[in-house]
């Protein structure tokens, strides 16, 4: 008869540490399998959704832009017909006053 012993490495047998490297191989297996998919899952991601969203973006960012410098440039006209009308204001009625004073003398 022959005898088989069974050697035991930190309280397992050869056995038991091929079962557990065989699981730990299966898990590691899992994680990178899962990590390419999840690194394809995101790369679709930001290409086919994120993507035209930031383009858009963009696209407004610019406008928006060129929007305020429209604003920018309206408002300093709006500025100098201000001052143009109040200028053209004074002017009157130092006019109307001359008349005023034109028609008094003459009515005198």
């Amino acid at each position: 008869m022959h005898w088989v012993t069974v050697h035991y490495f930190l309280g397992y047998s050869l056995e038991d540490w091929v079962a557990i490297l065989t699981i730990i191989g299966f898990i590691i297996a899992g994680f990178r399998w899962l990590g390419k998919r999840s690194k394809t899952a995101i790369d679709n991601i930001e290409h086919n959704i994120l993507g035209p969203i930031y383009d858009e973006l963009s696209k407004l960012n610019k406008n928006m832009e060129v929007s305020n410098r429209q604003y920018a440039s309206a408002n300093e006209r709006l500025e100098k017909g201000d001052k143009k009308f109040i200028r053209h204001d004074e002017q009157l009625k130092d006019h109307e006053r001359r008349i005023t004073n034109l028609e008094r003398g003459s009515h005198n």
